[in-house]
């Protein structure tokens, strides 16, 4: 299998203009952080595989459909990288068990966490026999920080673009203070080797625009279907100093069109903004110290691309952290669980709203909070638990049936109602502020009952994140 790894590098550099001689490995760890993580190699047959040697995990979470439909994409590999095959239609074998016997989301992060198990769930094997396309988008960083890894990284793309199937598409986006499509999306390689011979040249610049960077990265795969494979890979050290776009334009972009970003850190990078950006995408992130490392992240994303369990199923309604446990069950081992999540609180990603509104219930012309929104309440709560950090101002609105006076002390009423109901859920009094505006700020005419009962909502404006 090395032999015919080295091979294909061999040939990638042969296409690419002939072998280079690389800078020698940097390596920015201290020795208590040697760990390596486990990279996919390769692949191997179920039957083949030795049980006690399996893991597994949720590589790709889409929740672009929710709440109507989750997509886990999980792999099965062994100690040495091999991804596990043929443990699900179309490739399993009629006599084989259920490798995949049940899932379970659970909610909140609070310890009044709840369970729900998913009873209607599918999972479908895709392999290198199934012809779906990958559609993937490289954003690279310029500047002048990544001076020092910046020949393994286009070593790396050159290995990238060389292992691309025919149906597959490759964009490339390189960023500094200024951003250069290298090429825009494509299935051509003979289009895109001559254009990033061309970007190899490109100098390195001494400021960083990292978010219009990514976000003008993400915008070459506007054209690709909802249902097909998209990814963002970022190849940066976390550093920002002169964008416009923020990290909400990010993510809010990336949802509505289902891409996935995985951000590569380098070294000692400024982790939380990329990892941010992985998380609330459903991708993940890789932190690389050498030159192998970086390598083995470039096969790892490609070729998990290509071989993957596919779980499919309709979640339960909940705004709020949801974390999915699929029961991965061989025969002669324990039990093993792939656990990926997502987040549907509206206090999540970081930037991306200044308030939220949530259809709290009141007895009529009333303070009295409704039983049945007792569930928000309670997901708030947990919102608020989790990020400590969050003030909230609690606004009450209202319709204009009554008068001014009336239902500016009634939508004051209501705020410190539901302002009293977090309280008592373990929330800090400071951290909520209340406001009555009666009818003084409708959102849409009150000139109808439908309308009127729009207008009757409980704001929650983020005064801190």
């Amino acid at each position: 299998m090395n032999i015919l790894r080295w091979c294909i590098l061999a040939v990638v550099c042969v296409a690419c203009g002939g072998p280079r001689k690389l800078q020698q490995n940097f390596d920015l760890r201290t020795e208590g952080e040697k760990k390596v993580e486990l990279r996919f190699v390769g692949t191997k047959h179920v039957d083949s595989v030795d049980v006690r040697n399996v893991r597994t995990d949720v590589w790709k979470v889409e929740h672009y459909a929710y709440p109507d439909s989750i997509r886990l994409f999980v792999r099965v590999l062994d100690t040495t990288g091999f991804v596990v095959t043929h443990m699900a239609a179309p490739y399993k074998a009629d006599s084989a068990p259920d490798y995949f016997p049940q899932l379970v989301e659970h909610l909140g992060a609070r310890r009044k966490q709840k369970h729900a198990t998913i009873t209607d769930y599918r999972v479908r094997e895709y392999g290198e026999a199934d012809s779906v396309p990958a559609n993937i988008a490289l954003a690279i960083d310029c500047s002048g920080s990544m001076k020092g890894v910046k020949e393994t990284i286009d070593y790396g793309t050159e290995i990238f673009i060389g292992l691309k199937r025919s149906f597959d598409n490759v964009s490339l986006t390189a960023y500094h203070k200024d951003i250069r499509t290298v090429f825009p999306l494509t299935s051509d390689t003979a289009e895109m080797l001559p254009a990033f011979r061309e970007y190899r040249k490109m100098s390195q610049g001494l400021f960083t625009a990292t978010y219009d960077g990514i976000l003008k990265t993400l915008k070459t795969l506007e054209r690709v279907p909802l249902d097909q494979p998209k990814v963002c890979v970022v190849f940066a050290d976390g550093d920002e100093n002169q964008s416009t776009a923020k990290v909400g334009d990010i993510f809010e972009y990336a949802t509505k069109h289902n891409i996935s970003i995985y951000c590569v850190g380098f070294g000692y990078a400024r982790d939380e903004p990329l990892q941010d950006l992985s998380l609330y995408t459903g991708g993940k992130y890789y932190r690389a110290y050498t030159k192998k490392d970086l390598l083995a992240i470039f096969m790892d994303i490609y070729r998990s691309l290509r071989n993957y369990y596919l779980v499919t199923y309709t979640p339960p309604r909940y705004e709020g952290l949801h974390v999915a446990d699929l029961t991965v069950q061989l025969p002669g081992r324990d039990t093993l669980i792939a656990r990926g999540q997502y987040d549907k609180s509206p206090l999540v990603p970081p930037d991306i709203r200044d308030e939220f509104s949530r259809p709290i219930l009141f007895a009529f012309n009333q303070s009295t909070i409704d039983t049945s929104s007792y569930y928000i309440l309670d997901e708030l709560a947990d919102a608020l638990e989790r990020f400590e950090r969050v003030v909230l101002e609690v606004q009450g609105h209202t319709d204009n049936i009554g008068g001014e006076e009336f239902n500016l002390r009634l939508s004051m009423a209501r705020a410190e109602a539901v302002k009293s109901a977090l309280v008592g859920r373990g929330i800090d009094a400071t951290r909520l502020r209340t406001k009555g505006y009666g009818f003084s700020m409708p959102v849409v005419p009150n000139d109808s009952p439908e309308n009127q009962a729009k207008n009757r909502r409980t704001v929650f404006r983020i005064l801190r994140k």
